[in-house]
């Protein structure tokens, strides 16, 4: 008799502890917003580049480039620059905003080239990494490098 009472005992709380479960998983799935107004990028900052290309056309090889990246935060909160990097060591990251960059104002990235060693046409990578979405921003230098005895212009 011991023996029935406790099975009925432990099929009750299995029935109940299996009813406590759904309960908890129906709760959790009426808590999910229905929007993804939690989720949404609206708030977040924007960086946006004047240009994130630059052609320096032919140069002759051992020229050193500076160039400019100019940008504007088009979000709707501060943005920050947390690194700059160049795809190699011809590529040095030299100034860029430490700071928050708020809603609509602009910035710049200066970035040297040194064409040393290098020869024909390159495409050199500066990654720029910020707090928007996505977090990664490719900008590209193209060039055609010339050995000085060899350098035109085209």
């Amino acid at each position: 008799m011991k023996f029935i009472h406790s099975l009925i005992l432990i099929l009750i709380v299995s029935a109940c502890s299996s009813a406590n479960e759904d309960r908890s998983i129906g709760t959790d799935m009426i808590d999910i917003p229905a929007t993804s107004e939690g989720n949404s990028t609206s708030k977040q900052p924007a960086i946006t580049f004047e240009q994130t290309e630059i052609d320096a056309g032919r140069i002759a090889q051992g020229e050193i480039l500076g160039l400019i990246y100019r940008f504007k935060n088009t979000g709707k909160s501060p943005l920050v620059i947390s690194s700059v990097e160049g795809s190699c060591g011809c590529t040095i990251p030299k100034t860029w905003p430490s700071g928050k960059i708020m809603p609509g104002e602009s910035g710049e990235i200066h970035i040297e080239f040194n064409s040393e060693e290098k020869a024909g046409p390159q495409t050199i990578t500066i990654s720029v990494v910020t707090n928007t979405v996505p977090s990664l921003t490719q900008l590209l230098i193209k060039t055609d490098i010339a050995a000085p005895d060899n350098f035109e212009t085209k």
